[in-house]
This record gives C-alpha cells, sequence and structure tokens, in this order.
C-alpha cells in the first residue's frame, strides 16, 4: 500500500503541470492584449495625470488629486519627483500610463515646454488608440485654439524645442501631431465654470462617469443598512422585514384594540366603572 501511495503522487504531479502550465500562457496574453474595456479590473491606477509641475502642482493640481483620491476612491499616478534629468521619460512612467484607465491631460501655460510631457501625451494617446484608454483633456488657463495650433505660449515653446532638437525633429513632430489630435477629443475648459472649485467638481463627475464608478448619494447611503442585510442572506432579510412590518403596524393596531376594546370590555364585566360611580356618590 506504501509504495503504491509514492508512485501515484509524483505521476500525478507530473501530469497536473503540463496541462495546467501550457494552456494558460497563450491564453493569458490575447486577452490582456484585447482587452480594451476601460473597466478592466486589472489596471494598476485609475487615472494618471499627465501636468505640468509648476503650473499646477501646488495649486489646481493638489485639489484635483485630492477630490478624485480621498472624495470618491479613485486610485491616481502623479509622479511626485518630476525630475527631468534626461531627454527622454523613465519606462516606469510609460509603465504607469500604460496600467492606468484613464487619463487627465491638463494643459497649462507651461506644459509645451516640458519634453516630458509631451512624450507622455504621445504615449497616452497611443494608449487611447491601440487599448483604449480613456482620456479626458482639461485647459487650465489656456486657449484650446493655442494647444491645437501651437500658438501662443505653446508657439514659444515649440521654436525652442525645433531649436534645441535639431537632429530628433521627427520626435518635435510627433509632438504637434498628439496636441492637434488630442484637441480632437471632447475636454473641459476652465473658462467655462464659475471657480476652480466647480470646474474640479465637473471633472471628478466625469472622470467619476467614464469610469464607471457611482457617486456617492445621501439616497443610497440610507438604503445600506437594508442592503447589508439582504447581502447577508434572504433568510435574514425575510426575517427582518416580519419583524419591522410588525413592530410598525400590528403592533400599533394590537394597542388600540387593547386599550379601546378589551380594557373597556374588562371594566364592565368585572364592574369597575360601576365602583369610580359609587364612589363618586359617596363623597358626595
Amino acid at each position: 500500500m506504501e509504495t503504491k501511495i509514492t508512485v501515484l503522487l509524483p505521476s500525478e504531479s507530473e501530469l497536473s503541470s503540463p496541462k495546467s502550465s501550457p494552456p494558460s500562457s497563450p491564453k493569458s496574453s490575447p486577452s490582456s492584449s484585447s482587452s480594451s474595456s476601460p473597466n478592466d479590473s486589472r489596471k494598476k491606477y485609475d487615472v494618471f495625470l499627465n501636468f505640468r509641475g509648476e503650473d499646477t502642482r501646488k495649486t489646481f493640481l493638489g485639489h484635483l488629486r485630492a477630490a478624485l483620491s480621498y472624495s470618491k476612491g479613485i486610485e491616481t499616478f502623479v509622479d511626485d519627483d518630476q525630475i527631468e534629468s534626461g531627454k527622454y521619460i523613465s519606462s516606469q512612467l510609460l509603465e504607469a500610463i500604460e496600467d492606468s484607465t484613464c487619463s487627465i491631460i491638463i494643459f497649462s501655460e507651461n506644459y509645451a515646454s516640458s519634453t516630458w510631457c509631451l512624450d507622455e501625451l504621445v504615449k497616452i494617446l497611443d494608449c487611447m488608440k491601440n487599448k483604449g484608454q480613456v482620456v479626458l483633456p482639461v485647459f487650465y488657463h489656456v486657449d484650446p485654439s493655442d494647444v491645437r495650433k501651437q500658438t501662443g505660449t505653446f508657439g514659444v515653446a515649440f521654436a525652442k524645442h525645433e531649436e534645441n532638437l535639431r537632429e530628433d525633429l521627427e520626435r518635435v513632430e510627433s509632438w504637434r501631431n498628439a496636441l492637434t489630435k488630442i484637441t480632437g477629443v471632447a475636454g473641459l475648459d476652465l473658462r467655462n465654470y464659475r471657480d476652480e472649485a466647480d470646474f474640479i467638481r465637473v471633472i471628478v463627475e466625469e472622470v467619476s462617469r467614464k469610469l464607471s464608478t457611482p457617486l456617492s448619494s445621501p439616497q443610497k447611503d440610507n438604503h445600506s443598512f437594508l442592503a447589508k442585510l439582504y447581502s447577508c442572506g434572504s433568510a435574514t432579510f425575510s426575517v427582518v422585514i416580519i419583524f419591522l412590518v410588525f413592530f410598525l403596524v400590528f403592533a400599533p393596531l394590537f394597542g388600540l384594540f387593547f386599550f379601546k376594546i378589551l380594557v373597556p370590555l374588562f371594566e364592565k364585566i368585572l364592574g369597575f366603572g360601576n365602583t369610580s360611580h359609587n364612589y363618586t356618590k359617596v363623597y358626595k
């Protein structure tokens, strides 16, 4: 008996390992590459924030990040360092863009002067085209036409890029094409809103809608108790409902029946009503 067991155990592991390992590798790679749904649960981040640090980090970006992360529980990726020490952005940033369901591009006054911002923009558009990433352009104190036509501060920045990157003009041209394409995507312009607080509120609602993340509302919070009870099981939920109906409906009716009908009836039967009447006569 013992020798048979020792022989069977290795044979089962040997048979199970080749069956499980080969099918998993070909199935996982197509699914990961073909899944272009913005609600992909395997994404590491909900939102990648593309921004110019010197324009927005300590003001608009901080408030937006807090509203997304703390108020709605949306996981954001922000390059907290954003030190442009090299010509090209790091592979970690490229991976963070790929691992995000949505990207918010914050166009500000000095956005185009950052080669890193522009490289991130090119990568974001690539993910939007090939992986179905959700993209939301946000125009913060800039005219969308300046972004599209590379005029104003964007024109000044590109003049410097063309001068500094004469050996890499294809890269500069890819930035221009990316800026032109992104303005064709529906975005939000600060000039159309009352103030920055209202602007951030609309951005959060739009991102939450695109991510299919339900916004918290008082009405839903009021029903959370019943929802938790129902999640415990239909039987438990039914028992609770029966008790609620009994105490809210039948208990008041029973009390009314008891004090209005039964108590007077018992008083007549036992003669309690006559004793009070006789006492009044004696005292008179």
